[in-house]
C-alpha cells in the first residue's frame, strides 16, 4: 500500500511478506524501489508464527528490525455452537444496504472519528463493501431503541472474519461487544462457517471479549522497520478495519 497523499504508516506498509507472496532478495529490492518513488518510508508487517524464521533473517539483512506488535489475530475452530448473549434493553439488527452510510458514520463515531479526512476513508470504504459484497453483513445492536455498537462479518466459504466492531463511548462496560460477538457468530454459524478469526489491539479488551467467545489467540503482526524510520501508524490504527 502506498499513498502520497497520506503520509502514515498504515497507508504505506506492505502485507503478506512471506505468506501471500514468498519472500526473496528481489521482491525486497522491488518493495523498496516502489517506496523510493512516492517519497515514503516502508514498513513491514510480518506475521508471527506464519512467516519462518529465515525469512525474517532476510530482512534484517536488509536493515529492517522487529519494532512493535501491532495486531493479534484471534481464532475460533469448534464444533460447539456460538451462545446466545443477552443485555437488558438490547436489540440486534442487520444493516440494510440503504443504510450502509448512516451505519458507516456510526461504525466511525464508535472508533473515535471526528469527521476527519481519514475517518472518510474508512468509512467510505464501508459503504462501497456493504453495497456491493453479498458476503459482509453489519449489525447493529441499539440499547432501548437508542444506537450503541456495531460489527461487521465477511463470509468465505469456510472462513469468516469479524471487523469494525465499535461500542460508543456511553455504551461501553455492559457487555455490548460480546453480544455483537455472539451475533455475528450465530450469522456465520447459520451459514455453515465453524471457524472464524478477529484482530484487535495487543491483550486488550476486545482481546478478552472474545476469549470469552471462545476465540484463541493464534498469530500476531508484528511491524518491520528500518532504523532510521519513525512509527506513524498510531493517528489511523484505531480505524482500520482489522479491529474486531
Amino acid at each position: 500500500f502506498s499513498s502520497r497523499r497520506f503520509d502514515l504508516e498504515l497507508f504505506n506498509h506492505v502485507s503478506g511478506y512471506g505468506t501471500f507472496a514468498g519472500a526473496s532478495q528481489s521482491a525486497i529490492d522491488a518493495m523498496l524501489h516502489c517506496y523510493d518513488e512516492v517519497g515514503r518510508q516502508p514498513a513491514i508487517e510480518v506475521l508471527m508464527p506464519a512467516v519462518s524464521r529465515s525469512d525474517r533473517a532476510l530482512l534484517e539483512r536488509n536493515g529492517f528490525r522487529d519494532r512493535e506488535t501491532l495486531f493479534q489475530c484471534h481464532v475460533r475452530t469448534s464444533a460447539r455452537p456460538p451462545r446466545v448473549r443477552s443485555v437488558d434493553g438490547l436489540e440486534v439488527a442487520r444493516v440494510r444496504r440503504a443504510d450502509a452510510e448512516a451505519y458507516a458514520k456510526l461504525a466511525a463515531r464508535g472508533f473515535g472519528d471526528r469527521g476527519g479526512p481519514i475517518g472518510q476513508v474508512f468509512a467510505r470504504g464501508w459503504v462501497r463493501q456493504l453495497r456491493r459484497d453479498a458476503r459482509v453483513a453489519a449489525f447493529v445492536s441499539s440499547v432501548n431503541g437508542t444506537p450503541a455498537a456495531t460489527g461487521v462479518i465477511i463470509r468465505r466459504p469456510r472462513i469468516a472474519g469479524f471487523y469494525s466492531g465499535s461500542v460508543l463511548k456511553a455504551f461501553r462496560g455492559r457487555g455490548l461487544q460480546n453480544a455483537m460477538i455472539a451475533a455475528r457468530l450465530a450469522h456465520g454459524w447459520a451459514h455453515g462457517v465453524r471457524t472464524f478469526y478477529s484482530w484487535t489491539d495487543p491483550e486488550s479488551s476486545s482481546a478478552r471479549n472474545l476469549r470469552d467467545e471462545g476465540f484463541r489467540t493464534r498469530f500476531e503482526l508484528h511491524i518491520y522497520r528500518r532504523e532510521d524510520e519513525a512509527p506513524r501508524m498510531a493517528a489511523a490504527k484505531t480505524l482500520v478495519g482489522r479491529k474486531q
